[in-house]
Parts: C-alpha cells; structure tokens; sequence
C-alpha cells in the first residue's frame, strides 16, 4: 500500500509538475454565501478521479480510480467488487513517461440499452518501442449493467508518443452523440509547438463517432476536408484540457485548461476555434516566438494567476435545488482545493468568485475532478496526502 501509495502521490506530481507557484495580482471577488462538503465515501484503497452517475438508476454513481478500477457506489457505500478492474492492462513499465494510470471514463448515450462504455487509459505500448500509448477502449456490461466485462474490450482510438503524463485528459459525449477527446500538448518543451500544428493529436479536444468500426469521422468536424490536418480534430490550442463539461440546458462547452508558469484559465470551446497555447497563456503572451498560424485565437472566458491557485481542475455547469445560489453557474475547482464559480454579469460578462468553504478540512483536499452526479448536485473527486498515505475521498457540494 505504501509503494501503491508514493506512485498515486508522484503521478499527480508529475501530472501537473509544469504549474509552478509564480505569483501574479488578480482581482476575485468572494461569494457571499458559503457551501459544505460532504463526505460521501473515504476509502484508502482507491484514488477517485471522476465520478460519473448511471443512468436509469437514481441513486448510483460510478468511481473512476486513477489505478484501473472503476467502482460503483451505491446509496453512498462502494461495492466491495469493482464494477471493471483493467489494472492488468496498464503499462507496466517502469520508465520515465508512463502513468500506468487510468483517466477517464464516459458512458455510451444509449448506455440503458447496451450496456457500453469507453476508457481512456496508459496501455502498453509495443515491446521494442520507448513509447507509450494512450488507448481509447470500449466494454460492454452484462445484463444487470452493475459489471462490466474485461474481455469485451474493443480498441476504438490509440496515440503513442514519448510520455502520456501530459497527454491524457477526459473523454466525454456531447449532446450530439458523439465522443470528444481532450489531448495535452505532450509537456515537454521540445513539444509544445504541436498544440498550433494540425498534423498531430498533441495540444487538441477531437470528435469522434463510436458507432461505427474501429469509429468514423463526423461529416461537420471543421478540418475534415483539409489534407493537412487531422480530420479528427474539433478544436486545437490547448496545452492540456484536463476536464470539460457540457451545459446541459444551452449545450454550450467549458473547459478548464491547465497552465504553465503563469495563468490557468477556463474556455468556452466551439468548434474549429484555436485557443492560443503557446503563443498565449491565459490572456497573457508566453511565447513571443510562435505565431498563431490558422487567424485569430479565441480568449478565454476566465483566466486566475497562480497567486488564486496552480493547476485548473475545470467543473460543471450547477441546475440543482440544494445550493440556489449556485444555480446557472459554472462551478470549478483547483488542484489545491480551492472552489470557484462563473456567472454572466449584466453586461454579459463571465465573472468569477470564490466560493467559501464553511466546514474547512484540516488537512488539504487536492481536488482532482467535479463532476455532476445523479441528483444535478456537483461531486468532487480527490485525496489527501499524508505520512500514512493517500486517501481517497469523494465530497458532495451542499449548502453552508
């Protein structure tokens, strides 16, 4: 548990080792109420990452653990079996590069009918390569849909490069049906130009269609007609969109794009848009030696220096009753625990504001994941770090 333990620690470090701890003056305004957290489940052996509510059932909800189990919690308490267990597809490789780590699940949008859902983990790359390889794979679950089954995996989409640590980011079904792929720019500088370079995967949110073999191209994907891009490609830009959410009244789609060693910002990403990385970093210049060669970049809605926070988790939109005045707001999070919320101004504009924690740990709750479950109420995913170890834990955000 303890080895278990110091590689969970050293992943999130690793995952998010470029957000350095640069101060910057950003003006933020406080929420006047406040919220609670509340703790659904604590569990030593997992490290929750996303939580993802089952359809159909109003009371379940599916843990994704960063070691390759899925877990499903019912009525708050964790099923002793995991739901899928695919930790012996990981990388087992012990080399720079490797995150031997699951990242995110979605559910097929006819899930109540067949039963299939889509994981995007660290497999194992050839034998002879010094690559790694991010895989995108589907599963079926047998007829109660409370298991799924390891041998039905269907390979759908795989990209090798030198590391997945900052590769790897959500995948998610939009309200069109199809399945979008948040991809990072590769972390390394010796990469980061191939965010703007429509060639590659790297720095990219791609769109595909899943129900077709291995999948197919969208006929209004915005590159599909260009010989020199890929034609999967939704929107490019980014230097790692860790998680994105779709607003599930005006379909509209945020974004929470993790900075380097200035500002984190959050996007609202429409199709064929360029978000700027690395000429911008937030709605700063970073590198005055790239040009943004498809026109004009698109600025994000919301950007906060590292003085607010280091690494942006993203969020989700918030329609439920337990927390009014949250409602119609987009409410995220950073890794280091810190909450925030967007809401329109008069003028239209996007403005954020701290949100209060009323019932404060004493120890630090690094939030990996917020996420809407079953009940339209905002979940976090995430752990505490201690000499003991890692724990894991899952919050329900509830009214202070």
């Amino acid at each position: 548990m303890k080895l278990l333990s110091l590689f969970l620690l050293s992943s999130f470090a690793l995952l998010f080792c470029a957000c350095n701890s640069i101060d910057k003056n950003g003006a933020e305004q406080s929420a006047q109420d406040s919220i609670k957290l509340q703790l659904i489940t604590s569990a030593v052996d997992i490290m929750p990452i996303q939580v993802t509510p089952l359809p159909g059932n109003s009371h379940s909800m599916l843990i994704t653990d960063q070691s390759g189990k899925i877990w499903m919690l019912n009525n708050d308490s964790v099923n002793k079996k995991p739901f899928l267990n695919l930790s012996t597809k990981l990388e087992q490789k012990v080399a720079t590069g490797r995150a031997h780590s699951m990242f995110s699940i979605a559910l097929h949008p006819d899930f109540a009918k067949n039963g299939k859902l889509y994981v995007c983990y660290n497999a194992p790359a050839k034998d002879t390569a010094d690559d790694c390889m991010l895989l995108i794979a589907e599963f079926s679950t047998n007829g109660r849909k409370d298991e799924a089954d390891l041998q039905s995996e269907r390979r759908i989409f795989s990209f090798e490069c030198k590391e997945v640590y900052d590769l790897a980011g959500q995948i998610a079904f939009g309200p069109d049906g199809y399945l979008y792929i948040a991809i990072g720019d590769h972390g390394s500088p010796a990469y980061v130009n191939r965010a703007e370079d429509l060639h590659v995967y790297n720095g990219k949110l791609l769109r595909i269609n899943v129900n077709a073999a291995p999948y197919a191209i969208p006929n209004d994907n915005p590159f599909i007609n260009r010989k020199d891009a890929k034609p999967e490609i939704y929107a490019y830009g980014f230097r790692r969109l860790w998680h994105f959410s779709f607003d599930p009244k005006t379909s509209a789609l945020f974004g929470g794009d993790v900075g380097d060693i200035n500002q984190e910002e959050i996007d609202s990403v429409e199709k064929g848009g360029n978000y700027g990385w690395p000429a911008m970093e937030g709605d700063s210049i970073y590198d005055t030696t790239t040009k943004v060669v498809h026109g004009l970049y698109a600025a994000p809605i919301n950007t906060y220096s590292h003085k607010e926070g280091i690494c942006v988790i993203g969020g989700d939109f918030y329609y439920g009753e337990g927390v009014p005045f949250l409602r119609n707001n987009y409410v995220f999070a950073d890794l280091t625990g810190k909450l925030f919320s967007l809401s329109k101004n008069d003028a239209g504009k996007w403005v954020r504001a701290t949100l209060k924690v009323a019932n404060p740990s004493k120890e630090t709750f690094l939030i990996c994941n917020c996420n809407r479950g079953y009940d339209n109420e905002l979940y976090l995913s995430g752990f505490y770090s201690s000499k003991a170890g890692v724990r894991g834990a899952i919050y329900k955000i509830v009214k202070g």
